[in-house]
């Protein structure tokens, strides 16, 4: 039979000097962790690609024996370093107070994949359409748009749009990827958009759109 899952009580997460509320913040996701209702704890971590989130979480031992070692307060992310994973938490996920982590095999790059660039996409749209996935998820608590890119200095280049359609995405360099999909206006009219992306401070964001 599986181990039952250590209760609430006694799970650690490592402190991070110079940042109290990161451990804080990370801890009542550990304490989701450790119980039964990952479609739960998926739900409130809407920010990550719910599937890869899924293949992520799976790990609930080597997460846990992460999490219990001294956080380190990276540039953009803190991370605390098991054995076999590790664990990292933007800073705007530390910022809501509940911080929902991508892991890594320890001595990894990073985890960011095709669908969490698409996930990004997905979650722009979803905004300029009315229908974020979150009611928190806007630019100014959650960036998708690059610093100092095209888009950010036409933040208007989606006014009128409605509706998407399912999106798809190819590899355009070694970190880079292009997102394509059908995008209808406020005319009834569909083009086919394209999105351009790079992996900034807080993983996949948008530089420009063509189309």
């Amino acid at each position: 039979m599986p181990d039952a899952p250590a209760p609430a009580e006694s799970v650690t997460v490592g402190e991070v000097p110079g940042n109290p509320r990161a451990a804080a913040a990370l801890r009542p996701w550990v304490h989701d962790l450790i119980g039964d209702d990952i479609d739960q704890l998926i739900g409130k971590c809407w920010t990550i690609e719910p599937e890869h989130a899924r293949e992520m979480y799976a790990d609930k031992a080597d997460i846990l024996a992460a999490v219990a070692q001294p956080g380190i307060d990276g540039q953009f992310a803190v991370s605390w370093k098991g054995p076999v994973r590790s664990v990292s938490v933007k800073r705007a996920e530390i910022a809501s107070g509940y911080a929902c982590p991508y892991v890594d095999a320890t001595g990894s790059v990073n985890s960011y994949t095709a669908a969490d660039a698409r996930y990004a996409v997905q979650r722009y749209l979803s905004r300029w359409i009315g229908k974020p996935v979150a009611a928190d998820d806007i630019e100014g608590k959650y960036p998708l748009v690059c610093a100092g890119s095209v888009l950010a200095n036409n933040p208007g280049r989606l006014t009128g749009v409605t509706a998407f359609g399912a999106l798809t995405s190819k590899s355009t360099g070694d970190t880079d990827v292009e997102v394509s999909g059908p995008v209808t206006n406020s005319s009834n009219v569909t083009q086919p958009m394209t999105f351009s992306l790079s992996i900034g401070a807080g993983g996949y964001c948008i530089n420009n759109i063509s189309g």
